[in-house]
């Protein structure tokens, strides 16, 4: 987290507003779901549509729907600026880094850290990291939103959403580990590539073509069943989540629909939980996929910001902040 952190320190403010026009949205969307069940039950009980709660529904709606692209546009504003700042930074670091210094390093890593792992940073960044942000503002939201509303039947809810918990954590630990040996292996086999462009007429010179590509075609094989054993791994984790995906929604149908036969509960505030239910559950459901992504970008991040803490650049940062 620290390095996510750091990433973000030039842009705190736009960062912020991001996070303000995202629970400005969630609100919206709450509001909008409980004058929803006040016109369900009117409907229900016969007395028809207020003119007044109609134009509320519309307003929430139009009000949530201008804070969701307000969040994306700086979303996407503080992400792009981010990844170019950070560019930027291992560009100069290795502009002022000493060529016999260079010279010592597999050119192939380093080339895989300015490509791929800036890729899969750049990519997450774009398409997942301030998604995540929305989700867990979204579950913290709407779990207090169904807890206010009706507490007896949101938390026999999460009773097996609770067990899903446990199981999505530990299944995440075991993914990331095996996300984190497909990284090691997808390195090793680039960096045995470069050794073999950069010193190609020397192993003409020597007939030493066939040693090489043995080397280079145990670590695509190295590569490959690290692949094949994650995804295998990921797809076997997230066929139980699914199956399990199911208790906490026929649970609500059940004890919720047992509620309003015994008026204790009315037919439009079931329909808002069955709505909301997913904003809660579902994070329950995906949390070892996200974790598992936001771990993989972690790495990905720790490692280019490792390749820029050279002493060249502490010695910069000292002469620049004055310590």
């Amino acid at each position: 987290m620290t390095f996510v952190f750091k990433l973000f320190q030039n842009r705190k403010g736009t960062v912020l507003l991001t996070l303000l026009c995202c629970v400005g949205s969630v609100v919206s969307t709450l509001l909008w779901n409980k004058n929803l069940a006040v016109m369900i039950d009117g409907v229900q009980a016969g007395s028809g549509l207020e003119g007044s709660c109609v134009a509320w529904c519309v307003g929430f709606l139009v009000t949530a729907a201008l804070f969701q692209g307000a969040m994306q546009f700086f979303a996407g504003y503080a992400g792009e600026y981010a990844v170019h700042d950070l560019r930027m930074r291992l560009a100069r670091v290795t502009m002022r880094r000493d060529y016999a210094d260079l010279a010592k390093e597999n050119s192939a890593e380093l080339i895989s850290v300015q490509q791929n792992e800036m890729e899969d940073i750049n990519r997450y960044i774009s398409d997942n990291l301030f998604t995540l942000c929305t989700t867990v503002v979204n579950f913290v939201f709407n779990l207090v939103f169904l807890l206010t509303q009706n507490a007896k039947l949101t938390l026999l809810y999460l009773i097996p959403v609770a067990g899903m918990a446990v199981y999505t954590t530990l299944s995440g630990k075991v993914i990331y580990r095996y996300t984190k040996r497909e990284q090691e292996q997808q390195k090793k086999m680039n960096g045995v590539a470069g050794t073999l462009l950069s010193l190609f007429p020397v192993v003409r010179i020597y007939a030493a073509e066939g040693l090489l590509k043995e080397s280079y075609r145990s670590r695509i094989d190295g590569w490959k069943n690290a692949v094949v054993t994650q995804e295998k791994t990921k797809a076997r984790l997230m066929s139980v989540s699914g199956m399990l995906s199911c208790i906490p929604l026929v649970l609500l149908m059940l004890v919720g629909g047992r509620m309003v036969f015994k008026g204790t509960l009315s037919i439009g505030m079931l329909y808002v939980f069955i709505n909301l239910s997913g904003n809660v559950s579902g994070v329950m459901i995906n949390i070892s996929v996200h974790l598992a992504n936001f771990r993989r970008f972690c790495g990905n991040l720790e490692r280019v910001w490792e390749s820029m803490e050279t002493e060249g650049e502490r010695e910069h940062e000292c002469a620049v902040t004055g310590d």
